[in-house]
């Protein structure tokens, strides 16, 4: 049997080093933190699926597992697991902690929270993600199975991105609305309170089980208009602003106080193809695109040159990347030459839905498909709406953000290109199995194989058009530490001011 005991080592030799870095922590300051312009929808971890929603509810829950800030897997409130056969793996529990209201963590916790997840009441909107599992079988006090329904290789990948534990006393008192605004965990801060419209503010979590941690007395997370988001940084209203527009960086490297930091994140902008009818469904088709495509100019002027160019819809540092695999090249005339091999040599009209936030990167990809005569004609569309609308089959064409909250090459092409998802139109036969293969593979080791070879298959038919890897941008107080994590929903406990 495998376990995490090597893992355990490692994390805790990393906790020894941040503890010997330099400076003293400033335990009395509160950090300050702008991660989003509007309040989140819910403080309950099992009712949301956002990027700026997760950061939130980390900062307030543990997960049984964790990523560390490099999307490596690390212990939280297990301390060890091990494979008990192909569908059972098992858990030995943190012993002696609490949630914030005193209700004890244990193998009842767990198995309530595994089944509150799964519960169709619950209406976790990610459930899509979480759907091989099947239970929590309770072994005893401090030791829990969680079973899957079929073998799965990327059963800690789900649970260290998408499951957080919940106190089942609490719930079942107090009401699901109710812990929606107050909520209680384990995690690293406690729940102070919700300024509506304005801030949520936590409190240092002085039992915490990760001795020494937090290492500032509180945070407060600040909900600022896009536009004035800098103008608070400057201010000194913020000791970190998540999201730096590269435009600002040089007005931030300015200020005396203040230094920008930058960190490659799992985020990019797929796209969704008709795969099953029209001009998409040809590889030809979906291979001139990818060569009509100029990946430097995108990044130049979406990001600012804060990317890099990616060959598929998996990037460096995720398990299952194809290393292997180079970027198509910009070879517009490559792509005319395709076209006319398909079929299309006076091009054609795609309708484009873009989500309203990519609406610069949308225009940009429309400008450099026009040039090999396809035209696309975009509507921008909300979060909120966006579902209804791919569903509508107005569309043939489709690109949003999205980041990996996995770690794992498996997060995103099953979002637009595996056929039961809700934003795949048709799907591809040959990448249903082996996306279903990869993942009952069973063991990582083999998974992440399995998941190279389906990457290389999504490269070789031009599933999707493959475009960049984001560089996430920071804007920081020079006397905070903070270390920036791979999938930009940071665990915000070990950041520090150092004392000079």
């Amino acid at each position: 049997m495998r376990t995490g005991s090597l893992k355990i080592l490692g994390f805790c030799l990393l906790q020894c080093l941040l503890a010997a870095g330099p400076g003293s922590p400033a335990f009395s300051r509160v950090l300050k933190v702008c991660d989003d312009v509007s309040d989140p929808m819910t403080l309950d971890p099992q009712k949301q699926f956002s990027e700026k929603n997760y950061t939130l509810c980390w900062q307030i829950f543990d997960g049984l597992v964790r990523f560390d800030p490099d999307g490596k897997i690390e212990p939280a409130l297990a301390v060890s697991w091990a494979r008990v056969d192909g569908t059972r793996m098992r858990f030995k529990l943190r012993e002696g902690v609490a949630f914030h209201n005193g209700e004890p963590f244990d193998a009842e916790a767990v198995k309530f929270t595994i089944e509150r997840y799964l519960d169709p009441k619950t209406g976790f909107p990610a459930m899509f993600f979480i759907d091989s599992l099947a239970r929590a079988e309770i072994v005893d006090g401090h030791t829990v199975d969680i079973v899957t329904k079929y073998p799965d290789g990327i059963l800690l990948n789900r649970l260290a991105g998408l499951v957080l534990m919940v106190p089942p006393k609490y719930i079942k008192e107090k009401g699901d609305d109710y812990f929606a605004r107050h909520p209680v965990g384990t995690g690293a801060f406690v729940f102070k309170e919700w300024k509506q419209g304005s801030a949520i503010e936590l409190a240092a979590n002085k039992d915490y089980w990760l001795k020494g941690y937090p290492r500032t007395d509180g945070l407060v997370f600040k909900f600022i208009p896009a536009g004035k988001q800098v103008e608070a940084l400057l201010a000194g209203e913020l000791d970190l602003l998540t999201d730096l527009p590269g435009t600002q960086t040089l007005k931030v490297m300015g200020s005396p106080n203040l230094t920008v930091l930058k960190k490659p994140s799992f985020y990019t902008m797929p796209f969704s193809l008709n795969l099953s009818s029209g001009p998409l469904s040809s590889v030809k088709v979906r291979k001139a695109l990818n060569h009509a495509v100029n990946k430097e100019n995108l990044i130049r002027y979406d990001l600012l040159g804060n990317g890099k160019p990616i060959a598929t819809l998996s990037m460096p540092g995720e398990t299952g990347h194809n290393p292997s695999l180079k970027p198509y090249a910009y070879d517009p005339g490559k792509a005319r030459e395709l076209l006319s091999e398909a079929g299309y040599p006076r091009g054609f009209t795609l309708d484009f839905l873009v989500k309203k936030n990519a609406e610069r990167f949308g225009n940009i990809i429309a400008s450099d498909l026009k040039k090999i005569g396809v035209n696309l004609r975009i509507t921008l569309v909300s979060d909120a709406d966006m579902i209804k609308e791919f569903r509508s089959g107005k569309y043939d064409i489709f690109t949003a953000d999205v980041p990996d909250p996995l770690c794992h090459f498996y997060f995103i092409p099953s979002i637009v290109l595996f056929s039961k998802s809700p934003y795949a139109w048709g799907g591809d036969g040959d990448f249903d199995k082996m996306l279903l293969e990869m993942v009952a593979a069973g063991e990582p080791g083999r998974s992440g194989e399995l998941a190279e070879d389906l990457d290389k298959y999504v490269y070789d038919n031009a599933l999707s058009v493959f475009t960049y890897q984001k560089t996430a941008i920071y804007g920081i107080n020079k006397d905070l530490r903070f270390a920036p994590y791979v999938s930009r929903m940071p665990q915000l406990s070990g950041a520090y001011f150092y004392e000079k």
